[in-house]
This record gives structure tokens, sequence and C-alpha cells, in this order.
């Protein structure tokens, strides 16, 4: 293979004219501008460059290689600015999963702010949860997704690098007329009589009401089951049953449902950043791993003031 840096010589002698000239404008000596043509012949097995008194002129071999030179060295210059301004944030691209209840405040607020801190970085996003996300990381389809694990779950693997974000506890949310929204914590044994909206259709997500009820005796009436949050708060507000409201979604709450710290084992999850296997973190990915930091840590303290103001208080 043509060794690059003797290529950008030979440009420079043709550029030129001369050795001499091609010296000064590479900062190097005229003796070592002379070694590296004479270095690069012997590769090729042929002369490439005349010497005379009028200085050097190419020979036919020497302007083909110049020809192709030009074309190698210049997308090696373009390559070398696109990774400059993928390390510098100035362009590249960020494929990124995130689970649906995240899409009510985690996500819109990331992605707001990642798109004012690095506007010319595309994003490419894909909503699902952690059983879609985590085979896209380990084929490389995603740079950074958002996952979470509840208590009592299946580990995901320790072939994903995976970056704590926040401890999100879930609360249970109530109709304003309910009687237990009288009531500053709700045990969840006090709801075994209740209908229940569950805000999850499928995946392993599903059995975490379930497995939590049944471990303190009792199995819940599901009356529905959607993946709308809005959905979810709009039936719990008309009084068709109680859902789980976790902590990140608390700041958006509709007014008309009370919301109450639940006590239940099982019903809380650790919210984590990962990311595909192997040692290389995008600079965009770690961009915005530092956002998601700065969004979470807001919403925990919005969250905490939700439930100070009791909103919905029967």
């Amino acid at each position: 293979m043509l060794d690059v840096r003797r290529l950008r010589v030979l440009r420079e002698v043709a550029r030129c004219g001369s050795f001499t000239a091609a010296a000064d404008a590479l900062a190097y000596t005229p003796s070592a501008v002379s070694q590296q043509i004479a270095a690069l012949e012997r590769q090729v097995g042929a002369i490439l460059v005349e010497r005379g008194p009028r200085g050097a002129s190419l020979t036919e071999p020497g302007r083909v290689l110049v020809a192709g030179a030009e074309e190698v060295l210049g997308r090696l210059a373009a390559a070398e600015g696109e990774l400059a301004a993928i390390a510098g944030l100035r362009a590249g691209l960020l494929r990124l999963g995130w689970f649906a209840t995240a899409g009510a405040t985690l996500m819109p607020r990331a992605i707001a702010a990642f798109q004012r801190r690095y506007p010319e970085v595309e994003l490419d996003l894909f909503e699902g949860d952690p059983d879609a996300c985590i085979p896209k990381l380990r084929a490389r389809e995603l740079e950074l997704a958002l996952v979470y694990q509840f208590e009592y779950a299946a580990p995901m693997g320790t072939d994903l690098e995976q970056v704590p974000l926040v401890h999100d506890p879930l609360y249970i949310g109530l109709p304003a007329g309910h009687q237990l929204a009288r009531q500053d914590r709700v045990r969840l044994g006090e709801l075994a009589g209740d209908r229940w909206i569950q805000g999850v259709r499928h995946g392993s997500t599903v059995e975490v009401l379930p497995r939590a009820c049944r471990l303190v005796g009792f199995e819940p009436h599901v009356a529905f089951q959607t993946d709308d949050r809005i959905a979810v708060e709009g039936l719990v507000a008309a009084g068709v049953g109680v859902a789980l409201i976790p902590q990140l979604t608390l700041p958006t709450v509709r007014s008309d449902v009370a919301v109450r710290p639940l006590e239940a084992a099982g019903l809380s999850r650790e919210v984590r950043a990962a990311l595909p296997p192997g040692a290389y973190r995008p600079p965009a990915a770690a961009a915005m791993l530092g956002i998601l930091r700065e969004v979470c840590d807001a919403l925990v303290a919005e969250a905490a003031e939700r439930l100070r103001a009791g909103d919905g208080r029967g």
C-alpha cells in the first residue's frame, strides 16, 4: 500500500516545481524530500520526477500517481474534517432509544436541550421498552438507550455498559374522590378491591403489577391496558380505576388525579442509560448522558413539589 506521507510530498513537488520549494512548504529539508520521492519510486518501480536545471517535473507515471493522490488525499482530508466535526459535536448522528413513560417529561426535555446545544447533530429516535431496545444496542443499531429494571426482575446482562440515572419509585394515581385520596400514603393491600388501569400492554413489564399484588395476597382486577399515559390519567380521573404513576411523570400528571406514595415491594425501578458493548463512546452519546442527568435531577425535584402541593386531595 502506498505511503500517504510520500504521496503528499510528491503532490507538493508537483505543485511547487522544485524539491527546495516543496521542502519549504512542508517544513522538511530538501534532502528529506528527495529521500521520500526516492522511496516512493522504489515502491512503485518507476521514475516519478525528473530533476533538471529548471527544477523538477513529473514523468507520465508521476502525473498518473499525482492525479490519484489528489483524489485520495482529498477524501482523507474530508474524512478528517468529518471526524473532527463529530468529535466537536458539529455533525453526526445519535440513534437513541427510550421507553414510553419517558416520553411524558424526560425525553422531550432532554431532546430539546440537546438540540439547543448541538443543533448540527441529527437525532434518530426509537421508542421501545428495554425488551426492544437491548437487542438493538447489541446489534449496534442504537448508540444509547434509556432502560429500566424493576426490583426482582432478571438482570439485563453484563455485556452492555449501564449508567445509573435515577431511582424511579411508582406512586398510586387515584380518582380525586377516592376514599384513599385523603391518606398521606397508601398500602398496596388497601387497593385489593379496586379496578386497575395498567399502563403497559406487552413485554416483561406486564407482570410487574400482578407480581407485586400477589406478594400482598390478591390478584389485581385489570379493567384496561394501554401504553398511552394520557389515556391512563384520563381513565383514572374519570373514576374508571386506579393506576401506577412513575415518579418521572409526576410533574405533568393532571391535577384531578390524586397521587400518593405507595407502600409496596417490587414497585420501584432503576432508570439507566445503556450503551453498546465495547470501549468506544460516541461524543454525542456522552453529551446526551450529561443532559439526561440534568433533566432527571430537575424532574425529581419537581415531583417532590407536586406531592407537597397535594393536588387532587379529596
